[in-house]
Order: structure tokens, then C-alpha cells, then sequence
């Protein structure tokens, strides 16, 4: 379309201190909640929409000391670009005139900073709009007010209470506002019309109930002095400019009857209202271009996964990247969110007392081609619930995977992800990526690892240099095990927890008594160390760990339910956490 929204910056909204980031043709907004995605989304439609109803003195930002900021002024820059090339088209230069700039690259641009100002404390704030010269210096020239036709770029905020059974009934929503732009010529008119007459009045006379209200009603031709028809019945529309007005979708799922969209589910109603928004978008865009004019629409959509189930969560977001214009989306979704590439990911987060926003520009220009593959096809695909938590635990092993949430559910009376913990099997000690991702994206994190074998060694001071660690012994988010955990715990004093988890798993091979019990002896008269190297035990270890781990915790000594390094590990996450 042209166009793009390329950057935007905002001081002084709400949490959103002091921010900026690139938007592209999709951008998804991750983050937990109260983290400033929704004030980011108002922030853009005051900008491009100017919209009042969005701004209160209430809405300056307030610092952790309760203090506003020293100019009670709250700005909202937005950059936009020509979306191929270095100039924008004839349509567009019309549009933005003398207010288009050019970068030191030769680049057209049209910059323009809203101003909300509260400092003549007066109940409603004065709102300019001056046109920045220089994005980089951060400035506006106050004495240059905007001149650009800004409603040739409109942004449509559409919240997660969206509902088509509730759009029906309102002139205002995106359905309302495409049915109510019905038109016929006159010949077309005046059939439908004629034709809705004799439908109203063949209703009214075949109905005996209709009839006798009609019959009742017209009393009211004896009080009050009428000159036309006086009392009319019409079931149906009468004229066709009010025919909007009692428009109804049905839909069928699979073999069942048809039924009116207000007795489905509010997965099929949200989504529905999502499609009529696209239905009026699209309408809208082919509208203009066949009136030679131009638009530019931004959604600022929250939720797509609002009451949808995880494919239909998935189907969604790939509608929704085929809607024309720029698509910026806040999400909690772990299935959508893998589905975009990591250029359009922004995470909000909070840091002392405001909201800050990470992309992941350094982090992509830094791997290769083949890592940015493995991490958007492996890591975002399989573990896209670590873009949702407050700290992730990254291990190696499919034993940790088993025995970890049983660890957390005792530590926390509740499962890890309740926390906001995400348990992450790395796989194999992979963790260079996660770890380069998870700082890229400024997540918390911590690795439990065993720290026996040369090649995990290997791995793991690859990965923690990568992220500027030096001496792991050092760094409180390592905690590593000197031998396999099955080795460690052995030698914590758990290994009849151990012996019995084996025995439970193992045992219900053999067919007859006689060999569960020969194999419960040889077992039993293993040495320590015979134990821990013995390979028939060694080959049960991952199916094994939750019946260990399960006895640990209920362990007759409650001093004993937690081992030390599990121990050290979850009460690291709770410093975390506060």
C-alpha cells in the first residue's frame, strides 16, 4: 500500500515512560500482564486518530516515588516511510506534502510528534501536532504544525471483548458500519420495496396473533388525530435503508442444524467479529483505490486467541496476516506466537518503575542462518511458553523434565507455571541459543545441569560466555551437578528411592515372581558404586524419574524432601520472583 508505520516513540503514557521501537507489516506484542501493551495500543490511536477519549491528566506517567514528570506533557512521535524505495509515491506525497523530510541516506520521511500538554492544568488537555525535521534528535519544530491528511492513515482498535452477536446491533461497529452502505438504483429499490410491502402485509394478515395486535393497536387512529395510515405492523423491514437493522448471520458447524450466531459460542462469535472486521477493511481499501484515492489502515488489535481453541487460534492469526495495512497484535497466546518470525517479535516488560521493550535485532544479526532456523523451528515451536514467563530453568535431560514440576508442585503447593516458572528442556545441553534469546528478550533465567561428562562441559562454557559469563562458579543462575543427577542424589542418601522407582518400572516385565525377585537381589547386592554404573538401571533412568522424585517428596524426613541442589535451585527462582 506505500506506506509503513516504521517507528514510534512514546514519553510520559501511563507505564510508558520513555520507549521506541520499530513496527513492521506485523508485530506481535508479548508481555505479561499490566506490562504497557494496551497503553502502547492507545498510545497509536491517539496518534493517528487523535482519540480524546484516551487522555486524562490521570494518564501522565508517575514514577515509584508517586511523581509526575517534571513537564506534564505526554509526546507520541511516529515515523512512517515509503514501504519500497526511497521516496513515496505520487498519491502519497500528496497526501503528506511539505511535511515529507529526507534522511541523511536520501530517504523520504514524514515524522510528526502528538502533544499532549497538561501543564495549564486545565480538566482537558491541549493536544498539537508538530512535524519532526530530524527523527534522531528528538526533537519537534513547535513552529511547523502538521498539514498531512492524517485520515488517510486511521487506526482501528479492536479490544478482546469483541463479540459479531453484539456488532450486529451497533451503527458503530466495523459490521454496522459496512451494512449500513447497502445501496440499490432506484429500479432495484423500488421492487424490493414493493416486494417487502406484500411481504409485511401477507405476514400480518396469515397471522392470527399479528392480526389482533394490529387490531388492538389501531385504537390508538381514535386518540390521537391521525391523517396517514395510522397503525402499521411490519415483521419485516419496510424500507430498504433500514434493512441493516435486522441482519442476522447463521452458521453451521459440521452436520448440525443451522443456527443463529447468537446461540454459538463466543470462540466462533469473536472470531466472527474479527472477519467483519476484515469484511469492512477490505471493502474500505478497494472503495478508495477505485476512486483513485489512497488508505493506509493500522489495526491495533488485542487477544486474536480470545475464547479460541489452539488450532483455531493458529488459524486466525494466518487470516489475520492477510488483512490489508499494518497489523500490530498484543498476545499471551504460546501458539501463536511461534508462528511469527522473530523480527516481528517485542516483548514488554517491566523495569524499575516503567515499561521497557526489547526486540531482537541484535540478537538475530548475531546467529547464522541455520540458528535463527533452529531457533524459530525448535525452540519457538516446541517452547513458545518461555516468551510468556517471569523466569525460565533451562536443563538437559528428559530425567529433570520428569522430576523437576514434581520438585516445583512441593516447593510451591502449585505448579511451576503458576509462578510464571517454565521448566525448558534445552536438549542434550543446547543451551547456547535459548540462553542468547532469553537475554535478547531480557528473561530471567537459570540453568540446573549435571556437569560430568566432557561434552556438556563443553557446551555449557560455550553457552555462558556467549552471554558474558566468564566463571560460572561465580554466577548464582549456574547450578551444577558435579555427576548425573541419578549419581548425585545417590550419593545425597536417596538411593532406595532410586532402587524402588527401578523396581516399579522394571518388575512388571518379568512374567513370573521368581525373576522379579532375582533381579530384586542382584540389584540389592550391588556395591554404591556398582549401582550407579550398573547399565540395566542406567537404561530405565528417564521413565523412573517421576516415581523417585514422587518418593522423595514424600519422604518419612522432611528434611529430606527436597535435595540440596533442588533446593538451592527453587529458593534461587524465589529471589527472583519478589
Amino acid at each position: 500500500m506505500g506506506i509503513q508505520v516504521q517507528k514510534i516513540r512514546i514519553k510520559n503514557f501511563r507505564s510508558l515512560q520513555q520507549v521506541e521501537t520499530t513496527l513492521g507489516e506485523v508485530t506481535l506484542l508479548l508481555g505479561a500482564n499490566n506490562s504497557g501493551k494496551t497503553s502502547f495500543l492507545r498510545a497509536l490511536s491517539i496518534a493517528l486518530n487523535g482519540d480524546r477519549m484516551f487522555i486524562a491528566r490521570d494518564d501522565l506517567f508517575i514514577n515509584g516515588e508517586g511523581k509526575l514528570p517534571s513537564s506534564p506533557q505526554i509526546n507520541i512521535d511516529l515515523k512512517i516511510i515509503p514501504k519500497t524505495g526511497q521516496t513515496f509515491t505520487d498519491e502519497w506525497a500528496q497526501v503528506f506534502g511539505d511535511d515529507i523530510q529526507i534522511d541523511a541516506a536520501g530517504s523520504e520521511f514524514f515524522a510528526y510528534r502528538t502533544s499532549i500538554d497538561f501543564s495549564a492544568n486545565q480538566p482537558e488537555a491541549k493536544i498539537r501536532r508538530y512535524v519532526i525535521v530530524d527523527w534522531e534528535s528528538d526533537g519537534a519544530d513547535e513552529n511547523q504544525e502538521v498539514r498531512a491528511n492524517l485520515v488517510k492513515t486511521p487506526l482501528f482498535f479492536i479490544d478482546a471483548q469483541r463479540d459479531l452477536q453484539e456488532d450486529l446491533k451497533y451503527a458503530q461497529s466495523y459490521f454496522g458500519r459496512l451494512a449500513s452502505q447497502i445501496e440499490y438504483d432506484d429500479d432495484q429499490k423500488k421492487k424490493l420495496e414493493e416486494g417487502l410491502g406484500s411481504l409485511n402485509s401477507e405476514a400480518v394478515e396469515k397471522s392470527q396473533v399479528l392480526a389482533h395486535l394490529k387490531t388492538t393497536l389501531e385504537e390508538l387512529n381514535k386518540t390521537v388525530a391521525t391523517k396517514g395510515k395510522g397503525v402499521e405492523i411490519t415483521p419485516f423491514p419496510k424500507k430498504l435503508r433500514d434493512l441493516h437493522k435486522g441482519l442476522k448471520v447463521h452458521f453451521q458447524d459440521g452436520g448440525s442444524e443451522t443456527f443463529s450466531l447468537e446461540y454459538h459460542g463466543m470462540g466462533t462469535r469473536s472470531w466472527a467479529s474479527l472477519l467483519g472486521y476484515k469484511a469492512f477493511i477490505d471493502w474500505m481499501v478497494e472503495k478508495t483505490a477505485k476512486d483513485g484515492d489512497v488508505l493506509y489502515p493500522v489495526l491495533a488489535l488485542e487477544e486474536p486467541e480470545a475464547h479460541l481453541h489452539p488450532n483455531a487460534q493458529r488459524q486466525v492469526y494466518g487470516q489475520l496476516k492477510q488483512m490489508p495495512g499494518q497489523k500490530i497484535i498484543s498476545t499471551h497466546s504460546p501458539y501463536i506466537a511461534p508462528l511469527a518470525s522473530l523480527s516481528e517479535l517485542r516483548l514488554f516488560y517491566k523495569g524499575k518503575d516503567s515499561t521497557e521493550i526489547s526486540d531482537l535485532t541484535s540478537f538475530i544479526s548475531g546467529i547464522t542462518p541455520k540458528e535463527k532456523h533452529n531457533v524459530e523451528t525448535s525452540i519457538m515451536r516446541h517452547r513458545g511458553e518461555l516468551l510468556f514467563a517471569r523466569i525460565v530453568v533451562l536443563f538437559e535431560g528428559f530425567t529433570e523434565e520428569a522430576a523437576l514440576p514434581i520438585f516445583a508442585c512441593y516447593h510451591w503447593e502449585c505448579e511451576a507455571f503458576e509462578k510464571g516458572v517454565a521448566l525448558i528442556h534445552c536438549g542434550g545441553g543446547d543451551y547456547k541459543l535459548y540462553l542468547q534469546l532469553l537475554e535478547a528478550l531480557h528473561i530471567p533465567w537459570l540453568v540446573f545441569s549435571d556437569y560430568d561428562r566432557p561434552e556438556i562441559k563443553t557446551k555449557l562454557n560455550s553457552a555462558a560466555t556467549s552471554v558474558g559469563v566468564s566463571d560460572m562458579d561465580g554466577d548464582s543462575r549456574f547450578i551444577c551437578l558435579s555427576s548425573s543427577i541419578e549419581d548425585y542424589l545417590i550419593d545425597e542418601g536417596y538411593r532406595t528411592e532410586i532402587q524402588e522407582a527401578y523396581f516399579s518400572v522394571k518388575e512388571p516385565e518379568y512374567s513370573n515372581i521368581a525373576k522379579r525377585q532375582a533381579e530384586r537381589a542382584r540389584v540389592e547386592g550391588l556395591s554404591l558404586q556398582e549401582f550407579k554404573e550398573d547399565n540395566r538401571v542406567k537404561s530405565w533412568k528417564a521413565k523412573m524419574a517421576a516415581s523417585w522424585a514422587q518418593s522423595i517428596v514424600t519422604h518419612s524426613n522432611e528434611n529430606k524432601r527436597l535435595p540440596g541442589k533442588i533446593k538451592l535451585l527453587f529458593e534461587t527462582i524465589d529471589q527472583h520472583l519478589k
